[in-house]
């Protein structure tokens, strides 16, 4: 390389460099406008209690301790992956991935990832691989690896260290290495957590809902959180609403004759504070008459604004609401909204689960050498859309499809019987294990069968008067 290129190539990496420094500026610039109105003279963020950027702590924070939060981030990964696919390749391949699925505990792992993914920008799945290379070294493409054990990161147990910054290379704009933290973060002999650096081809990233960045996502709870902070402050603040006023607000207005020994005074004093922060009801007092400040608080509902807030979430994260918080608005309904959940999950599993997890981590073994290769797909179970109602339905439907051809003359000339058992779901021939086995000719029962159902000659019945 001569002098010349090698100045072309730092110029290169001189000028991405600082086109990420800009695209985190403009995205820092953007979270900063964001509740601006009026040319920045009205700023409704800070007049709500919304918090301008938020980072992976914050959503963690609402996961373990916000109860719909961790109901959004958990609906989507529990429901597409509560039946295990069938990854189908040759008879070597399928072998092996069974015992490689078995060994690793691959469902619940995979699981695992889709939920931490969904907590931040992305999810990484750390291979254990034999061999006693360092975890910051690239794989061998010489040699063959067997995968040890996986552990499923997210965001914040798996931060990107170091990006692609050529162009030229086919991972341009990728992550090349992990600065993982694992272990047990727990008390107890032998926890602690050990951080260390971990290659690219060591690690599957996984990223759902991406734009401009293939590699980064947008976390799930992201766009609601300023909702989810409003359903905080309904749901908290109805609570203590009704705590403090289902006894009433109460004054005490002390008789105009009236005088108070210090020992009286902090007597009822001590009597308020336990009738406001305590469970006592009761008061024993002299010389005043209490009497109710706010009496139309104790019937205040907010019900009304707490269904509001949870038809935005509902909304903005795709799932109906009856499916999100567990609650019965009617058969029909109820059955629309299974329906359209049922193909939303499956539409899930066949372009993100499938092809970005599944035969991606497929893929990554088979270039391990620690799975033979094979063509594979990924099938998976189908998903229930119609609902037991609409089964039923279509079943009756089906049988009166099949009645009406059956007894119509000459339909058989117009639609082949194979070709209408397709039509009705079935296989075009009929199954044939139900002629395998002749009927004994010989036996009686079946030989008086066949004499009671013979027709007689027409000259026959004409003879004996028949008609």
């Amino acid at each position: 390389m001569n002098k010349r290129d090698r100045k072309n190539k730092q110029t290169n990496k001189v000028v991405v460099h600082q086109g990420s420094v800009s695209t985190t500026g403009r995205r820092a610039a953007l979270a900063g406008q964001a509740g601006m109105h009026f040319g920045g003279q009205r700023d409704l963020y800070a007049t709500m209690g919304y918090p301008r950027t938020l980072t992976i702590a914050d959503f963690i924070e609402s996961y373990e301790r916000q109860d719909i939060a961790a109901r959004i981030i958990d609906a989507f990964p529990d429901a597409t992956w509560r039946e295990a696919p069938d990854v189908q390749g040759d008879e070597t391949f399928s072998a092996a991935f069974l015992a490689m699925a078995k060994k690793l505990k691959l469902w619940k792992a995979l699981h695992r990832l889709d939920r931490l993914c969904g907590l931040g920008h992305y999810g990484v799945l750390f291979l254990g691989l034999d061999g006693g290379e360092a975890a910051h070294q690239p794989i061998d493409p010489n040699r063959s690896y067997n995968v040890v054990y996986i552990q499923p990161h997210s965001e914040r147990t798996a931060e990107v260290s170091r990006w692609c910054d050529n162009p030229a290379s086919s991972r341009f704009g990728k992550p090349e290495l992990y600065r993982i933290t694992a272990g047990v973060n727990w008390s107890g002999s032998g926890a602690g957590q050990k951080t260390f650096t971990a290659h690219w081809s060591r690690c599957i990233h996984v990223a759902e809902r991406s734009l401009e960045d293939e590699a980064i996502g947008i976390p799930r709870i992201e766009r609601i959180y300023n909702r989810l902070m409003d359903l905080d402050k309904l749901l908290g603040g109805s609570a203590e609403m009704y705590w403090q006023n289902a006894a009433m607000l109460l004054a005490f207005i002390a008789e105009p004759d009236v005088s108070w020994e210090p020992e009286e005074k902090a007597e009822m004093t001590e009597q308020l504070d336990q009738m406001m922060h305590g469970l006592r009801r009761h008061l024993r007092l002299r010389g005043v008459t209490p009497e109710n400040l706010a009496p139309g608080l104790q019937s205040a509902d907010p019900t009304g604004h707490i269904e509001r807030q949870l038809d935005m979430i509902a909304g903005a994260v795709g799932i109906p609401k009856r499916i999100l918080v567990g609650t019965e608005r009617g058969e029909l309904s109820s059955a629309q909204d299974e329906n359209n959940w049922a193909a939303r999950i499956a539409e899930r599993r066949e372009q993100y689960a499938g092809p970005d997890i599944i035969e991606e981590f497929v893929r990554v073994c088979q270039l391990l050498g620690a799975l033979p290769k094979s063509c594979v797909e990924v099938v998976w179970p189908e998903a229930d859309t119609l609902g037991e109602a609409g089964r039923a339905d279509v079943a009756v439907k089906k049988a009166d499809a099949l009645q009406r051809y059956v007894n119509t003359p000459g339909a058989e000339l117009l639609v082949a019987p194979g070709e209408m058992r397709t039509l009705l779901g079935f296989e075009s021939e009929l199954p044939t294990e139900m002629f395998e086995e002749p009927l004994p000719e010989g036996d009686a029962e079946v030989s008086g069968q066949f004499a009671a159902n013979r027709v007689r000659p027409f000259w026959q019945r004409l003879r004996r008067g028949a008609k």
